[in-house]
């Protein structure tokens, strides 16, 4: 009978038992401290404790007689109970958080690891929302940048954007408004066989398999590569002025020396 709602109430915030009683309530409609101990298998004895909490919260009603009765909220308000006392944890969470985090003395490490999809995108979003004076995106993939033209066309209203994207420049320059978008030009030099590399395939290393996939520098002071090895999905965050510094700067001679060859060839 709970098997669904059950779990994602202990999602919500509630205690299994307090999910169970509050989900007997529902089916039953209203119903003795007894009742609900046979619809939900919760021990008696607790069943007191459960009710009374759970009115404590507003999430169950009662009507005083011998013996009481109690039914439960209707589902949409207890929805906004949760979503309020979810909210109201958060906020203070975060706060409590971050007084931890201002007292703490915090050791600078120049690369940090990220893995799982959600971690990542929420890697993307704090990125984006650093930027100040100027952001480079490169991609080799259009199906991971597309997502994020309405953002950065909105960044370019305010800071200097630089994209590189591996096919249909015109269509993003048409998008992005403010936005330089160009496409990779791989140049002749003696990097251009490693940037073929990583615009158009995979890079290997002994046993594994290497795919960039975006590389994000915020400000010319933190960047953001994400790339997938063997399959998995990965992103590194740098620190190190050093190196950030080294990615733009790689960037930024492949766009000069490709300039330069259309211009001779040209």
């Amino acid at each position: 009978m709970f098997d669904r709602s059950v779990p994602e109430l202990v999602r919500l915030g509630m205690t299994e038992y307090e999910a169970r009683v509050y989900s007997s309530l529902v089916g039953l409609g209203e119903g003795t401290a007894r009742q609900v101990h046979e619809a939900c298998g919760v021990p008696r004895p607790r069943v007191y404790d459960i009710l009374e909490s759970l009115e404590s919260k507003g999430y169950v009603e009662v009507w005083q007689g011998k013996p009481k009765y109690y039914r439960a909220v209707p589902p949409d308000r207890l929805m906004r109970l949760l979503r309020e006392d979810l909210e109201d944890s958060m906020r203070t969470a975060s706060s409590e958080l971050q007084e931890l985090s201002l007292k703490a003395k915090q050791r600078s490490f120049p690369v940090w690891h990220i893995k799982g999809e959600m971690s990542i995108q929420d890697q993307v979003r704090t990125f984006l929302s650093e930027v100040k004076k100027d952001l480079m995106v490169v991609c080799t993939r259009t199906s991971t940048f597309r997502p994020l033209v309405k953002e950065l066309k909105e960044i370019a209203t305010r800071a200097d954007v630089f994209c590189m994207v591996p096919e249909d420049a015109e269509t993003f320059r048409a998008a992005l408004g403010d936005a330089t978008v160009v496409e990779p030009h791989l140049g002749n030099d003696s990097l251009a066989e490693t940037y073929v590399k990583v615009f158009t395939g995979k890079l290997e290393s002994s046993e594994d398999l290497y795919r960039a996939e975006m590389l994000i520098i915020v400000d010319a002071r933190r960047s953001l590569l994400i790339y997938e090895m063997n399959g998995e999905r990965t992103a590194l965050v740098f620190e190190l002025p050093l190196i950030v510094a080294l990615q733009h700067s790689a960037i930024m001679h492949m766009v000069e020396e490709g300039q330069s060859l259309t211009q001779h060839n040209g």
